[in-house]
């Protein structure tokens, strides 16, 4: 699984479109449960307002059952949607937005709906910081003393971190591995040990 951006912090704008107030709201959302909750406290927020319509990528940005969006009582496609495209295209995973409209008296007809929503949303990410997560692959290796600081060098040489130690006839160590570098580990620790390390993905 490739390293993807996440959301590093939330971010709140404000945008004025034909008197009606769009207010979005950005968080950093790893699951459908965390995008659930964040939407809940958006509505909770806004009791008042017209609308809350929301749209979610959260997890991994390339899998759909993380995927969703809502109108929230706008015509349909004309927010969910159009929100739901800015937040799919940027790439970026484990995000969710929430838009609160107040109405100001004037409508925006289906097109210009689309366009103030999806406004809101893209004015948002132009803010948004984000980080790389970096999926890791837990590693159980069995090796002698003498190869330990072998195996160390070789755990940070792919930027991978020891979880946990055990010290015995044998050490066994855990280690965290970038899920990118998991086979170019795995090579090295063979190479090195010439297969005296037994090496277990838990």
């Amino acid at each position: 699984m490739k390293p993807y951006s996440i959301p590093a912090a939330p971010v709140v704008v404000e945008q004025i479109v034909k008197r009606s107030q769009f207010i979005c709201y950005i968080e950093h959302c790893p699951t459908k449960a965390d995008a659930d909750a964040f939407i809940r406290r958006i509505n909770e927020k806004h009791p008042d307002a017209n609308h809350n319509c929301w749209a979610c990528v959260a997890g991994n940005p390339g899998d759909p059952a993380g995927y969703g969006m809502s109108d929230d009582g706008e015509p349909r496609g004309c927010a969910g949607k159009p929100m739901f495209n800015v937040l799919h295209h940027s790439g970026i995973g484990e995000i969710c937005a929430v838009v609160s409209r107040y109405f100001g008296g004037i409508k925006l007809g289906t097109g210009g709906m689309a366009r103030a929503y999806s406004s809101s949303v893209q004015l948002a990410m132009d803010q948004l910081d984000t980080r790389v997560k970096i999926n890791y692959a837990k590693i159980s290796l069995t090796l002698p003393y003498s190869l330990l600081k072998t195996t160390e060098h070789l755990i940070s040489e792919v930027e991978g971190t020891v979880a946990d130690a055990e010290y015995a006839a044998d050490i066994q160590l855990i280690a965290e591995i970038p899920e990118s570098m998991e086979e170019l580990f795995q090579e090295r620790i063979r190479e090195a040990s010439q297969g005296t390390i037994l090496y277990q993905k838990d």
